[in-house]
């Protein structure tokens, strides 16, 4: 079986190329995905997680500063970049990705990240954000 490391290293890589549509693949059936602005469970998290991404940016990628991991748990720390939906590059935008994978799935994830605070997607106010 992969470390949990290995399996949120695939989500990455995934996210980061041609196989984007496949991440489901890596996540439980009953998996919880929570991002500022929304929270996924179930079997359809991952493409409803998918679904939420794609109007908030033109692109993003993540320049990583450094893993933690303990036991089935894997932070990832580090930076975003990108464009956002008007064109403009950013940089630097801080996030902080936690992980839970059980048998070599991904049952949790928990993501915290700058973008609304930087300006870089806007503010929803009928947003009904959730604390993972």
């Amino acid at each position: 079986m992969r470390t949990p490391r290995a399996v949120v290293e695939e989500f990455f890589e995934r996210m980061a190329d041609d196989r984007r549509e496949t991440v489901g693949e890596l996540f439980a059936e009953d998996a919880v995905i929570t991002v500022p602005g929304g929270r996924f469970e179930g079997p359809d998290a991952p493409s409803e997680f998918l679904s939420f991404l794609a109007p908030r940016y033109a692109r993003a990628a993540k320049k990583f500063d450094r893993w933690i991991e303990a036991g089935p748990h894997v932070v990832s720390l580090g930076t975003l970049y990108g464009v956002d939906n008007d064109g403009e590059e950013f940089s630097g935008v801080r996030y902080a990705d936690v992980y839970e994978i059980r048998d070599g799935e991904i049952q949790r994830l928990d993501i915290w990240n700058d973008l609304a605070a930087d300006g870089v997607v806007p503010v929803r106010s009928d947003a009904t954000e959730k604390s993972p």
